[in-house]
């Protein structure tokens, strides 16, 4: 026996091809959780996830028009997130290659001098960036990533319920995404410290 979503997909799907920003919320809060933890499994990094959810909605509500030629939304939807999963490690490899290559590479002790400062400065915005998060927010980041907790484990030590642990990591992460967006570094960048 099937269980039947509690929304029409179909319906919703017609809603946004018109434009209906509503549709589209629903779309997101029923689709948003599954897509964030095929992300996650793919990345292993929560503000990279959250970013890459973000850009796959993003893509939905721009090329909106042409969800009515899609037999199977769910595949379609995880096909991009797979996509855009895959492009961000890439640019990750490749900016670990870079560095690699550049830091191996003792001819040029000026340029590595200033990429680790660079670098030293990009954490040290980061930290500032944690210590601005209300408490709670910075408790259970500090646990789930720092500490490498899961959730539930997250949510034994501090007493409270798992889905109260999402909610303030959800909340960290999109502090966090704001605070870096405002000072101009690349998510790519932030998710690499992040790891």
């Amino acid at each position: 026996m099937s269980i039947k979503p509690i929304y029409d997909e179909p319906e919703l799907l017609k809603r946004i091809i018109g434009g209906d920003r509503q549709a589209f919320s629903q779309l997101f809060e029923a689709r948003y959780p599954g897509l964030y933890a095929f992300a996650l499994k793919l990345t292993r990094s929560p503000v990279l996830s959250e970013e890459i959810i973000q850009d796959v909605f993003l893509n939905i509500w721009l090329n909106r028009s042409g969800l009515g030629n899609v037999a199977n939304f769910r595949a379609y939807l995880h096909r991009i997130a797979r996509n855009l999963s895959l492009n961000a490690l890439r640019n990750i490899a490749k900016h670990k290659v870079l560095v690699g290559d550049f830091e191996a590479d003792e001819n040029f002790p000026d340029h590595s001098t200033e990429y680790a400062l660079d670098y030293k400065d990009t954490v040290a915005l980061m930290h500032k960036a944690i210590e601005k998060l209300p408490p709670q927010q910075q408790q259970v980041y500090n646990l789930c990533h720092k500490e490498g907790l899961t959730y539930e484990q997250a949510a034994l030590r501090l007493n409270i319920a798992p889905a109260t642990v999402h909610s303030h990591m959800k909340g960290a992460l999109r502090g966090l995404r704001v605070y870096f967006k405002k000072m101009g570094i690349p998510m790519v960048i932030v998710a690499l410290i992040l790891r």
